[in-house]
């Protein structure tokens, strides 16, 4: 019984390795000059798609660092921004926390308190 599962395992393997050699050939082996032709096109073509990968992947470093300097001032804009943004809350606050006297002085630009006058 053991004997007939690994003679089975061979066949199919061998079955397998004729059929993957089968599929794999070498499509000219009558025009060896038609299939060395092939291969250099081929190997044109290949060239051509490395230079322009090469090309693209430049094109791709050099945005990638145009991205990441946009990223550095969006990031230091959006701080300054938050820092106004706290100014201007402190101002508010400020004058919210003035006394009548205090606002009138303030947006008339009036003096209120005497200068000392004897």
């Amino acid at each position: 019984m053991k004997g007939n599962n690994i003679i089975t395992s061979i066949l199919l393997f061998i079955c397998f390795a004729l059929y993957v050699a089968l599929e794999l050939k070498v499509p000219c082996k009558d025009g060896e000059k038609e299939c060395g032709e092939n291969t250099k096109r081929l190997e044109a073509q290949n060239d051509s798609l490395k230079r322009s990968t090469l090309a693209l992947d430049e094109k791709y470093h050099t945005f990638q660092e145009k991205a990441d300097s946009l990223q550095e001032k969006l990031s230091s804009t959006k701080q300054i921004i938050v820092q106004l943004k706290n100014k201007q809350h402190e101002k508010v606050n400020t004058i919210d926390a003035l006394n009548n006297d205090e606002l009138f002085g303030f947006f008339s630009k009036f003096n209120t308190e005497s200068t000392g006058t004897k």
